[in-house]
């Protein structure tokens, strides 16, 4: 990955480096109990919890296997409303990770697809030979496995009781998109 943040814009998007001043907005998302019942984890306890996240999303550059974290900010308004990453790039294999998650209010507007549209684009021209990209998706999280289906991801098959939060194992769906499959559609 790029020594120097690299800063994507869509049409109404800024996607860009999360920085502490973020961490009421990402608090506010990762906090929110109904909310994060798909991303993989506790909601959020408190305000620390949040820079902590922002700290090691930020380290996610530096590991062997690198990755990088965007925040979502609408084009001329302040603050914070999702997130989206390619992360896990293992260069041998030439693949990675995606994940994402989005404030509430700003669901169902075509923002995460017009955001995944961009980071996609950008690992395929940047990441070296990046051939592709796997997503991990709770069989319930129908908005997200549609919004995959529409960027050219296929379903590969069932993680049984591979993720553990709110008390309970879950099932993830495992979701790939290779890029011979690319479309990137807008």
């Amino acid at each position: 990955m790029a020594d120097a943040f690299p800063t994507l814009t869509t049409g109404r998007l800024t996607l860009r480096e999360i920085t502490d001043d973020d961490a009421p907005e990402l608090l506010r998302i990762h906090g929110n109990a109904d909310h994060m019942r798909w991303f993989g984890v506790d909601p959020m306890p408190d305000l620390e919890a949040a820079r902590d996240l922002i700290r090691r999303f930020a380290a996610w550059r530096d590991q062997p296997n690198p990755g990088t974290r965007w925040g979502m900010q609408l084009h001329g308004e302040p603050g914070l409303i999702g997130t989206c990453s390619l992360f896990s790039w293992h260069r041998q294999w030439r693949k990675c990770a995606t994940g994402y998650e989005i404030a509430p209010e700003h669901a169902n507007r075509g923002l995460m697809r017009e955001a995944l549209t961009c980071i996609l684009g950008w690992g395929f021209a940047h990441m070296d030979d990046l051939n592709r990209v796997e997503a991990q998706v709770h069989p319930d999280n129908t908005a997200s496995l549609r919004l995959l289906g529409k960027l050219g991801f296929v379903e590969e098959g069932r993680l049984r009781e591979v993720g553990y939060w709110g008390g309970r194992h879950h099932d993830l769906l495992q979701l790939a998109l290779l890029r011979r499959d690319w479309r990137g559609v807008a």
